[in-house]
């Protein structure tokens, strides 16, 4: 019994609807989902909810970028920084990209003008040979992120030594667990799961398109065997 539901606290519902039958979560997204995963759990430990759990496969933003920057055939010249994880992170966990690797870091909204301009903003960068972090978006993103999605992370969570991600493999500390204050309500922990890995294509091309060694057209499946409708790479977006 497979179910889409539009937020986790959906999920939930159907948990204290159904007390007979276990219900399971399945949590992923950057940092930008990761606090209403987190709060529904302190819901459910707050409810005593007992048949509901979450297999969490959230991941963090900072780990991938430096496996990006530390790619020794990385061919990108600057990044368009992520809008809905900064409104969670904020602006300054992008700051080692120009420290350490000098690149310009422009954190852009999602309106066709905010894309432009963001741009804009990273072609000035490299023209007046500047590199620094600027927040085109700062109509939503703090410097400092939210305070509170970032309290109540902390205490439901805790970094997973390693991950695997599709197209870059595995990348330290970049996804999240739940931590031991909410270990009854982890799905990993109340059921066996399988360790299956699922390898990437062998025509998917995408960790070659993330690190700017091609574009995306330049897949041998882009727009043919691989579309939105049918993708077979992590690049291709969904139809959603």
């Amino acid at each position: 019994d497979v179910r889409m539901v539009y937020s986790p606290l959906d999920a939930l519902r159907i948990a204290k609807s159904n007390p007979d039958r276990q219900v399971v979560f399945y949590a992923i997204g950057f940092e930008t989902t990761a606090p209403s995963t987190a709060l529904t759990l302190k819901r459910a430990k707050a409810d005593g909810v007992r048949n509901f759990t979450v297999m969490c496969s959230h991941v963090t933003i900072v780990p991938p970028l430096r496996a990006l920057l530390d790619s020794p055939d990385l061919r990108l010249d600057g990044f368009v920084g992520p809008g809905h994880v900064s409104t969670v992170v904020g602006a300054r966990p992008f700051e080692f990209i120009p420290a350490d690797y000098g690149k310009p870091v422009v954190i852009s909204g999602f309106e066709p003008l905010d894309i432009l301009q963001g741009v804009h903003m990273i072609l000035r960068q490299l023209a007046e040979d500047r590199c620094e972090v600027e927040n085109q978006y700062k109509r939503v993103v703090p410097a400092d992120g939210n305070l509170k999605a970032l309290e109540v992370m902390a205490e439901v969570f805790a970094l997973r030594p390693h991950f695997e991600w599709r197209g870059l493999g595995f990348i330290s500390q970049s996804a999240l667990r739940l931590s031991d204050a909410y270990a009854d309500f982890d799905a990993e922990q109340r059921f066996a799961v399988p360790g299956v890995r699922v390898a990437d294509p062998k025509a998917c091309q995408c960790g070659e398109v993330l690190k700017g060694v091609i574009k995306p057209w330049e897949c041998k499946v882009f727009g043919t065997a691989c579309t939105p409708e049918h993708a077979i790479g992590t690049c291709m977006v969904s139809p959603e």
